[in-house]
């Protein structure tokens, strides 16, 4: 292993910083590509007998975690520049370092391709963002086992949370992946993502053909389903949007495969939502703009809806414009549209825009546990159940605060909002933050912002 993999024991080493904000942004960021996505793709590439390159990979802890753990069972991996090329036709069935499992909660899609190449798996508890519905925060994964179950796997959850599962061999079958939504007719939930992605990859590696009917759509799923497409999988949405998938136990056709990542869109939400705190003009570059406006639609609809500005700025470019929100609005955020992790970007611009806005929460009920800290910046979010009021012309103001972040999102979020209060803020738990993105504090010194490491 070289690049990626290495230094892998040593993790996030910043936890703590101070921000002295009340200054614009401004500079040019280039933007990696979409964590979600890289996950699915790197299990794919346990799938395949050939090589797999993904090109404009993120230099983020699930990336550097994954790489660690394929390393240690046998596969080649290696980083240069923005790429990271997975040669993974050698793997032996050894065990998962728990260590590792425990720092990533993406190690779960591995699970599928494993459990095709050696008939069992056992995966150690997986960490991850503690925004679930269980005690502490832990995420459900009951619906890996479902779906798993459904193509012939057995599986034993154990008291700690790990998971055995066996199979003889993986069987193709008729899924309907409104089973794994909390409301089949919204089609949201939190277990709605990770099922579909399951059940992708279990079709892939079954034997016989798969229909998979209502699957997630967003550009996790999709680029997934377009790296099987060039490792030779049959793989297509009929006219009804339901997912075929004729399974090849083979792995592919068994030639390289180079694929480049689409955008990383939190990212991009994340960089809209600075400028607009800070009334900076930002160049975001390295754009996939033919996937990119896709994936982002329900986002960009919303911000249009408040009155925010960007314009495209060459081939691969977006220019972030200064104008605060001008409107409020009343949004949900759904499995098929607004991403969860949008949520409290979204929430946080909000706090600008006049009147009162109404944001509800259907995927993951602990999202807005960040809202307590963003109010002792002087922000106005009363959160019901899983709707959060904000009240407008209220924005981050109030410095000399201590706050702490509990997860990725909400430390990004906090983040910014300190950048918009004219006077220092410390802020804690921002180890969070390598999880999701490549250097955001780095990103936003270079981009004119104070920020200084308490550590």
């Amino acid at each position: 292993m070289t690049g990626l993999s290495q230094g892998i024991a040593a993790g996030p080493g910043v936890h703590e910083v101070t921000v002295e904000g009340g200054v614009p942004l401004s500079g040019e960021v280039r933007v990696p590509g979409f964590k979600h996505a890289l996950v699915t793709v790197v299990a794919a590439a346990v799938l395949a007998r050939a090589p797999v390159t993904i090109d404009n990979c993120p230099d983020i802890e699930e990336a550097r975690v994954l790489a660690a753990l394929l390393g240690v069972l046998g596969g080649r991996v290696e980083r240069r520049d923005r790429s990271m090329t997975l040669d993974l036709a050698d793997l032996a069935d050894k065990p998962l370092d728990p260590a590792l499992v425990g720092r990533i909660h993406g190690a779960l899609y591995l699970i599928p391709g494993l459990l095709a190449r050696f008939g069992q798996v056992h995966m150690p508890a997986a960490g991850g963002c503690p925004i679930g519905d269980e005690p502490g925060g832990g995420r459900p994964v009951g619906q890996y086992v479902g779906v798993l179950e459904r193509f012939g796997a057995t599986a034993t959850a154990g008291p700690d949370g790990s998971l055995t599962l066996r199979a003889d061999r993986l069987t193709a079958c008729d899924l309907d992946l409104r089973d794994f939504t909390a409301d089949r007719t919204l089609r949201s939930g939190p277990l709605y993502s990770g099922a579909t992605k399951t059940a992708v990859l279990a079709a892939a590696a079954a034997h016989g053909t798969s229909r998979l009917r209502c699957p997630y759509p967003k550009a996790d799923v999709t680029e997934l389903v377009r790296v099987l497409q060039e490792l030779g999988y049959d793989a297509a949405y009929d006219p009804h949007g339901d997912l075929l998938i004729e399974g090849r136990p083979d792995g592919g056709h068994g030639r390289p495969v180079r694929h480049a990542l689409v955008s990383d869109l939190i990212t991009v939400v994340t960089w809209a939502t600075a400028a607009a705190l800070t009334g900076g003009t930002v160049r975001l570059t390295g754009l996939t703009l033919d996937r990119l406006p896709a994936g982002l639609a329900p986002e960009t609809a919303v911000g249009r809806a408040m009155g925010l500005r960007w314009a495209v700025d060459g081939p691969d470019a977006l220019l972030l414009l200064p104008d605060p929100p001008r409107r409020s609005v009343d949004v949900a955020v759904v499995s098929h549209g607004i991403f969860s992790d949008s949520g409290p970007f979204l929430t946080l611009a909000a706090t600008l825009a006049p009147g009162t806005s109404f944001i509800r929460e259907t995927v993951w009920q602990r999202r807005f546990a960040f809202a307590p800290q963003l109010n002792r910046l002087g922000t106005e979010i009363r959160v019901t159940g899983s709707q959060a009021r904000i009240t407008g012309g209220r924005p981050p103001r109030i410095p000399g605060q201590d706050l702490v972040a509990g997860d990725l999102r909400a430390a990004a979020a906090l983040l910014l909002a300190s950048l918009a209060v004219p006077g220092p803020v410390r802020l804690r738990g921002v180890e969070h933050l390598a999880r999701g993105y490549e250097d955001l504090t780095g990103e936003l010194r270079r981009s004119g912002a104070r920020i200084h490491s308490t550590d």
